[in-house]
């Protein structure tokens, strides 16, 4: 997806997540510090959430991502809502996509021999670059619970093609 002049704001922070094993009842689910919950809700019975391809109790909403440890400890699934948005910055020396998202991380687009936009709409998996430079190796795809959200807008610097 491109989106042009988007900025992230509150809305995009907001994680849901689905609880698997359990309704949610006090004590059931982390109340971390500076993580205010939004929303909680218990369904009648455990059905099955097409979003998470499970079955499921409830979900609950949280102000910012959970931890990882937060997530397994208690059983949560997480939604799919996290968007990052990436800005793309140039080729690498082996001719790889790079991008460069609003926290500074550059990521690449590795299996891509068509104009990047191609890629870039058809939904190829960014990958992180190794040790955050601009030609480092690829190193691990992008978590499935962030989309990417490509920029139209390209970032110049020293690294960028002419």
């Amino acid at each position: 997806m491109r989106r042009s002049g988007h900025k992230p704001g509150r809305k995009e922070n907001i994680m849901k997540y689905f609880s698997t094993q359990r309704p949610l009842m006090p004590g059931d689910f982390p109340k971390p510090e500076g993580n205010k919950i939004l929303n909680i809700h218990n369904f009648n019975a455990r059905k099955y959430v097409e979003e998470v391809n499970r079955m499921a109790w409830g979900w609950i909403e949280y102000e910012h991502i959970l931890s990882y440890y937060d997530m397994i400890d208690y059983e949560f699934i997480p939604l799919t809502e996290r968007e990052l948005h990436l800005a793309y910055i140039g080729k690498d020396n082996h001719g790889r996509y790079v991008y460069k998202d609003e926290n500074g991380n550059l990521w690449k687009l590795i299996d891509c021999c068509s104009p990047r936009e191609v890629c870039e709409e058809r939904g190829d998996t960014p990958i992180s670059s190794y040790l955050n430079e601009f030609d480092g190796e690829p190193d691990c795809p992008m978590r499935n619970d962030i989309r990417p959200i490509f920029e139209t807008e390209v970032i110049r610097n020293e690294f960028s093609e002419t």
